[in-house]
């Protein structure tokens, strides 16, 4: 239980850095905007948290 915790902690944590980075490159902030950088930052988190454990970290 105490990995589940901390997978989605650090995916969260991914998640949520690169939705603001796209938020502040992107120059107008609509629904259609916030919904495909939250997808595009949800994939972004899940390889970032599958090359962290790739390279054995």
């Amino acid at each position: 239980m105490r990995g589940i915790v901390r997978a989605v902690a650090e995916v969260l944590g991914w998640w949520t850095v690169l939705l603001t980075l796209w938020i502040m490159l992107i120059s107008t902030v609509g629904t259609l905007e916030l919904a495909v950088g939250s997808a595009a930052a949800l994939a972004a988190a899940c390889a970032a948290r599958a090359a962290r454990r790739a390279a054995g970290r």
